[in-house]
């Protein structure tokens, strides 16, 4: 499946939007299809350094979507249910 993602490359740098291919969910991990996402203050800092990651890294951890494909293990949550 191919996504969009605000892609942040490097200390200092401005976030590029890009196209990404995912995974299929594995163990305990769901795949949800984000309908609304945004950049918050805490990936600013990310921007800035002052919370050290590994890059490139994907912000925009604040969204609502809706539930694609679970893997496996996967028992509170099922295809379809809206997620916030």
């Amino acid at each position: 499946m191919k996504t969009r993602a605000a892609v942040l490359r490097d200390v200092g740098k401005d976030f590029e939007v890009v196209e990404l291919d995912l995974d299929e969910p594995k163990a305990n991990e769901v795949l949800v299809r984000f309908v609304a996402s945004g950049l918050c203050h805490s990936d600013d800092h990310l921007r800035t350094g002052d919370i050290p990651v590994r890059y490139p890294i994907v912000g925009g951890h604040e969204g609502a979507g809706i539930v694609e494909k679970v893997g496996p293990g996967v028992t509170r949550l099922a295809v379809g249910d809206h997620v916030v």
